[in-house]
């Protein structure tokens, strides 16, 4: 696998203001994120982190402010540089293999590759003995840890991990 600490994005988000119903749900004056290893969000429940998350990786445009990445307004291809492992994992209804196949398309591979990189993180993982399985059969820790893989095979420069541990 890549080595994540070597490479130095920078996110900064300023002025991120999210309400709904009159009721603020995420107000951030300024964050500056450096890539020079892990970074840990930490609050109550509630306090908004996975919203900041999302808000990020841009998946919710914030009410105000904005978010950079490298000093360029996110977009679409900052985001083919991102990776994001929710909470509760979204897998695709395919086997486990399957899963990790799907996203290895989009660095050109052909099938065989696809395949053999799959099955290598699968079995450093420790799920290539189930990738012929239903990803739904999985339990709640190898889903997760399905999705963190998926996420790893596409060499993110950022990796956003909501409640990694969850499961």
């Amino acid at each position: 696998m890549r080595d994540f600490v070597s490479a130095q994005p920078r996110i900064e988000a300023r002025g991120l203001r999210i309400a709904r119903e009159g009721k603020t749900l995420l107000d951030v004056g300024a964050l500056v994120l450096e890539g020079a290893g892990p970074t840990l969000i930490l609050g109550p429940n509630g306090a908004g982190k996975s919203l900041l998350l999302r808000c990020l990786h841009g998946l919710i445009a914030p009410d105000t402010g904005a978010v950079t990445q490298d000093g360029e307004p996110l977009a679409s291809m900052h985001r083919a540089r991102q990776a994001m492992v929710f909470q509760k994992p979204v897998l695709l209804r395919r086997s486990v293999l399957a899963n990790m196949t799907y996203v290895l398309r989009r660095q050109g591979l052909g099938w065989a590759a696809r395949r053999t990189r799959a099955m290598a993180l699968l079995d450093e993982g420790g799920l290539g003995a189930k990738a012929h399985q239903a990803a739904s059969s999985l339990s709640g820790g190898e889903a997760q840890r399905l999705a963190i893989l998926r996420a790893l095979a596409t060499e993110p420069d950022i990796l956003f991990l909501d409640e990694p541990t969850s499961a």
